[in-house]
């Protein structure tokens, strides 16, 4: 269960400025995400004059950002505790789109993993299951989703701050961590992971030992 500590935790509350007394609903992947996508999506105006070759696009507003992970749920005990894969999936459901009774909407959330942390809502998932026992019931299943932040939020104007590419940053690598991954979550660009690998002498940048630091200096 140890290991659990450091795995993707995902939050569920009613109340997004914690003011209510509901209890958080708290989902814990087994396994940490194998994927990690950022999205940003600006809107231009491009309305073109009659009789005019192409437009000069204006600029409209920057959406929220979005951002999707994708990780593997396991029901055959390769991982302890075992947890039926129907379970877990029933959880994720309960926490991400389930809607509350009180609020006659989906929960607000919190996506935690490792250092990165953000408050955010449910865009989409999809759930494509893999591995199946006998009588058809699913062992394995891989989730998808993709959040929306809150551009509002105080978590995630901290969170920025504490991500800012001009300070360096001390971070123990955890089992799955990627160097791309953790140089995207500091200087929110993942180019830089080659310099990073020089700068703490790593022969084998694509497999990190859980338990070392990792050193990300600022950029120059």
């Amino acid at each position: 269960m140890k290991e659990l500590l450091t795995n993707l935790k995902i939050i569920g509350l009613e109340d997004p400025d914690g003011i209510s007394f509901s209890v958080p609903r708290i989902f814990v992947a087994m396994f940490n995400p194998t994927t990690y996508t950022v999205n940003h999506k600006l809107n231009f105006d491009t309305k073109q004059a009659p009789g005019q070759e192409g437009s000069n696009p204006e600029f409209k507003n920057k959406e929220s950002e979005t951002f999707s992970l994708e990780f593997m749920v396991d029901g055959t005990g390769a991982s302890k505790p075992a947890i039926p894969v129907i379970g877990q999936i029933a959880l994720f459901n309960e926490v991400t789109i389930t809607m509350s009774g009180k609020t006659h909407r989906p929960n607000y959330l919190i996506v935690q993993w490792g250092s990165f942390i953000r408050e955010c809502v449910l865009q989409s998932s999809s759930i494509t299951y893999t591995l199946f026992d006998s009588v058809g019931l699913p062992l394995r299943a891989k989730i998808n989703a993709t959040f929306i932040e809150r551009a509002d939020s105080k978590i995630n104007s901290i969170a920025s701050m504490f991500s800012s590419p001009d300070l360096t940053h001390i971070i123990q690598v955890k089992q799955g961590d990627l160097l791309p991954v953790l140089c995207y979550k500091t200087y929110r660009d993942q180019k830089y992971y080659l310099q990073v690998a020089r700068v703490n002498k790593l022969k084998n940048f694509r497999k990190l030992i859980p338990g070392t630091e990792i050193i990300l200096p600022p950029i120059l």
